[in-house]
């Protein structure tokens, strides 16, 4: 019996926070389909889950959701139209595909938000950009970031779709020969078929 999904059991196989945002959805290649965020109290889990936002910053967001529970479901809903809309966005971009006008106008919206609310730091001896409020709209403007990093960057051509369960992923191989988006997982699936139908044939002879 496989064990039971949850956030915390979620491979994290998209190699930017962006994709890993979008493969929040189990198996795109099905109908009826597991999605891990239901609330936002999950989101939040789900950015403990991928560090990308510190303790601190969580728990700030955590108490800001109890004070006004219905602005916390307003974001989460706009997150998860953010997450159709980056799916929608990156496959596109992986079918060679122009983005659709108004998947471009809705990201822009989104887009113009976030980075009314970015500002420069220096820490460390470096510069860094972060958000200046301790917004809950910060759990999309950080998705927004990060997608517009990949969307502008050198790599778009390494995004890739799992041809099994959907997911995106960031191709980081060396010679860009990765196909699914986990060898244990989907490369393994696909490996049982294959040696179910050639056994099959063999039969069938």
């Amino acid at each position: 019996m496989s064990a039971p999904k949850s956030i915390s059991t979620l491979r994290l196989d998209g190699g930017i926070l962006c994709l890993d945002f979008v493969n929040t959805v189990d198996n795109r290649k099905k109908t009826t389909t597991c999605d891990y965020l239901s609330d936002f109290k999950e989101l939040l889990q789900w950015y403990a889950h991928t560090r990308a936002l510190s303790p601190k910053i969580i728990h700030t967001l955590e108490r800001l959701a109890k004070d006004y529970p219905q602005k916390a479901a307003i974001v989460f809903e706009k997150s998860i139209l953010l997450r159709e809309l980056l799916h929608r966005l990156f496959v596109a971009m992986v079918a060679g595909k122009n983005p659709a006008a108004g998947d471009l106008v809705q990201f822009n919206s989104y887009l113009g938000e976030a980075y009314a609310n970015i500002e420069i730091s220096w820490s460390a001896g470096a510069g860094q950009l972060q958000f200046n409020a301790p917004a809950l709209e910060q759990v999309y403007w950080w998705l927004v970031k990060s997608a517009v990093e990949l969307y502008t960057s050198d790599k778009p051509a390494a995004v890739k779709e799992c041809p099994a369960c959907g997911w995106l992923f960031l191709d980081k191989s060396r010679n860009g020969s990765r196909r699914w988006c986990s060898m244990s997982t989907c490369g393994d699936v696909d490996k049982v078929t294959r040696n179910y139908q050639r056994t099959k044939r063999k039969k069938n002879e």
